[in-house]
């Protein structure tokens, strides 16, 4: 099967009858991500399932035209760049399902705000200016699950692996008949081969870097185990037994704690014990904040605490 060209969408072939979708140029960072198109197969559906696949709305009118009719859509967790756009295959049809409690930010923005404890740094108005610049628009209805569920569709089978290092309800989704694991976020953003990315995102207070390292276990021994594809949303296309996207993220956590620890000895912490996460953010060691403005440098000052507050508690140096 020859795979159809679509201007600003990349398509590629994980299985014969199984794609990789990629939007090549999102009009902003945090308004898409890649997902999978399970078409239909004598046996096993017989309508179109989209695992995952956050896109602007045009491009998701060309799928449907191609590759319709859609009857379900998975969503692996909440954050922005996972459900701005999932409105759009609503109302083509598809049943979205959700995991638990995040299917509710998909319902209304502010859960959302208060979920992931933007409500604790900043007005709801900030936020609300980043769901508008990302296309955010609601859904109506949300079929919930609870990470660890096994989802049937007819008689495709799709178990959802709790990744929770990443949020509370983050998922990976394992398709144990086609051999394939969809990682999600949970970190591995290489393009190509060798390029570089900014690695796995923990910048929520629920996050864990202890629960990211079993995350990263728990994923490699799936993947090596018990499939041939791996797959995940900001990155290529990997076959087993290949074990670069683990390496990759132990290694950029790795990285990043020394970052910080370089930043904590450079304020001097003999002179100055009581360092601040402020003292801290104003080095710029996660994103060029000192480059920003307005509501978007609320948004980022908040992500890169969270970030730095993590690696402080392993820090050696403020022990």
């Amino acid at each position: 099967m020859s795979l159809p060209k679509i201007d600003n969408l990349e398509l590629r072939k994980v299985t014969e009858d199984i794609l990789l979708v990629h939007q090549i140029k999102p009009p902003y960072y945090f308004s898409c991500c890649d997902g999978l198109i399970i078409l239909p197969k004598k046996g096993r559906n017989s309508k179109t399932i989209i695992l995952d696949l956050n896109i602007e709305p045009d491009l998701i009118d060309q799928i449907d035209y191609l590759y319709g009719p859609i009857s379900n859509y998975v969503c692996t967790h909440a954050h922005m760049d996972h459900m701005a756009h999932i409105h759009k295959w609503e109302s083509l049809g598809a049943v979205i399902h959700a995991p638990i409690p995040e299917h509710t930010y998909l319902l209304d923005l502010y859960n959302f705000y208060e979920g992931f404890g933007f409500n604790k740094a900043m007005d709801f108005s900030v936020v609300k200016k980043f769901g508008e610049l990302n296309g955010y628009q609601k859904c109506d209805n949300i079929s919930p699950f609870n990470p660890g569920d096994i989802l049937e569709f007819e008689n495709s089978i799709i178990e959802t692996i709790p990744f929770l290092g990443h949020s509370k309800a983050h998922i990976g989704l394992f398709l144990p008949k086609e051999r394939i694991i969809h990682i999600s976020c949970l970190g591995f953003d290489q393009r190509k081969p060798g390029q570089d990315g900014f690695g796995p995102w923990y910048g929520f207070d629920e996050c864990s870097i202890d629960q990211y390292l079993k995350d990263i276990d728990l994923a490699e021994s799936i993947f090596l185990e018990k499939t041939d594809f791996l797959t995940s949303s900001h990155s290529y296309i990997v076959k087993s037994p290949d074990i670069i996207p683990f390496t990759y993220i132990r290694e950029k956590i790795a990285k990043n704690q020394t970052m910080v620890d370089q930043a904590i000895m450079s304020l001097n912490p003999s002179n100055k014990p009581e360092i601040t996460i402020h003292d801290l953010l104003e080095l710029d060691i996660f994103f060029p904040k000192s480059k920003m403005k307005g509501f978007m440098l609320e948004i980022y000052n908040y992500w890169e605490s969270g970030i730095i507050s993590k690696h402080i508690e392993r820090s050696e140096y403020l022990k």
